[in-house]
């Protein structure tokens, strides 16, 4: 049976940490990510937390088809795909230009449904989607991230709406939507945040999330363990939009 994962952004951080925690489950994560992105992870087999590393532009069909068609043999399928590509732009009032605009919508939203449709006739029945959200998405309390809060929004929405579409072929789908999570900060994350220690005080543990434990419930919902679980969102956020 096949064991492919394609994982879309998985040289980031949390990508990174995904396709880690596939290879210890006995899965072989594609990482799809930006030429720039993986020239500079390691690739020799030792070292790369992945199986194949794929270039691919979500902002492009083209890129998405070329980027699978290396992926897969002739006549081969996916078990599962984790659209974990995203990009964040502050969207202050007032500040924010069409370009950041257009770029968030263009990878968070309309990128994540190109990936889809050209990746959903190639994984199997019974597999698995796993789309990639964020808090954001769930609460109002980060200034400044307006726009990229309402694209994790609309993951929400359309995970729904696409398990219920791929539910006939028993494909599941599920949302994870991560709290802040330890990792280089981008100037855009740390002027909506506040920065790490401000954003662990949003979370009823005091702390921000690893990356490692995004992974876990990603390889949870591919796995059966969660073969009865589909159309969900699941924040892993420390509780901060419980209270």
């Amino acid at each position: 049976m096949t064991r492919k994962v394609i994982v879309t952004g998985g040289a980031g951080t949390i990508g990174r940490a995904i396709c880690q925690r596939l290879l210890r489950s006995g899965l072989e994560p594609v990482a799809a990510d930006l030429a720039d992105a993986g020239s500079e992870q390691p690739h020799s087999a030792e070292e790369a937390p992945w199986t194949a590393f794929v270039d691919m532009d979500v902002t492009s069909r083209a890129s998405i088809e070329a980027a699978v068609a290396k992926a897969l043999k002739p006549g081969e399928q996916l078990a599962g795909l984790v659209n974990c590509a995203g990009v964040l732009r502050d969207s202050f009032l007032g500040e924010l230009s069409e370009d950041n605009l257009d770029l968030m919508f263009q990878v968070n939203i309309a990128g994540m449904a190109r990936v889809v449709e050209v990746t959903a006739p190639r994984i199997r029945d019974h597999g698995s989607i796993v789309n990639i959200g964020s808090l954001t998405g769930h609460f109002g309390r980060f200034e400044g991230a307006s726009v990229y809060g309402a694209t994790k929004a609309g993951i929400a929405a359309y995970t729904r709406y696409l398990a219920s579409e791929l539910a006939p072929r028993k494909i599941r789908v599920n949302n994870v939507a991560p709290g802040v999570i330890r990792a280089p900060m981008s100037p855009s994350m740390a002027r909506v945040s506040g920065g790490e220690d401000a954003s662990a005080q949003h979370a009823m543990l005091k702390r921000i999330g690893e990356p490692e434990e995004v992974a876990e419930v990603v390889e949870f919902f591919l796995s059966d363990r969660s073969s009865f679980v589909t159309a969900q969102t699941l924040l892993v956020d420390g509780g901060v939009v419980a209270w």
